[in-house]
């Protein structure tokens, strides 16, 4: 007798072939404050999310786009969540950068989380800077309440200069706000 095999999502998350050793941390050609982005994704109902992939990327510390030609692309990191669900970046502090059109943006890394149960990346940006610095960012001021905005507003650690959190809510009540593709 054969049996129907239940159908899924994809998952769980393939890690194989986008490792790299050491991804966990950003490089730069120039310097910069050195600092550490850690926190938890979880899912709706407040679960870890355990085999999720974040990725990075940012401007330098002068708000600059990394130079070109390192081994790797400079300001990229990436690393894997762990079984709580947590996730460690190592970087530097990136400089608010002006846009195309002359905006300015405020210091803030792109992020982009691969997961299960996802046919496609999440995308948002993380600030590192306070909810009052960044209301005048083009990305903020899209969002408009003020509960939305401290989902993707990181909290410096007052204990460990140099130290960030930033949880992701994937979805429910108190969702990160991610950027539609």
């Amino acid at each position: 007798m054969t049996r129907e095999t239940p159908s899924q999502t994809i998952g769980p998350f393939f890690h194989i072939g986008l490792e790299w050793k050491g991804g966990e941390r950003a490089e730069f050609g120039t310097p910069g404050e050195r600092i550490t982005l850690t926190g938890r994704i979880t899912d709706g109902a407040g679960a870890p999310i355990d085999d999720a992939m974040v990725e990075t990327w940012q401007m330098d510390a002068s708000g600059k786009p990394p130079a070109a030609g390192d081994s790797r692309p400079g300001g990229l990191a990436r690393c894997y969540t762990d079984k709580e669900g947590r996730y460690r970046i190592e970087t530097v502090m990136p400089g608010a950068f002006a846009g195309p059109d002359g905006a300015r943006y405020a210091p803030q890394l792109n992020v982009t989380i691969f997961m299960r149960g996802l046919l496609k990346a999440i995308r948002t940006r993380v600030f590192l800077a306070s909810v009052e610095s960044v209301k005048d960012d083009p990305f903020t001021r899209a969002i408009g309440d003020l509960a939305r905005l401290k989902t993707v507003v990181a909290q410096r650690d007052a204990a460990w200069p140099g130290a960030w959190t930033w949880d992701v809510r994937v979805q429910g009540e108190g969702e990160t706000v991610f950027i539609e593709f």
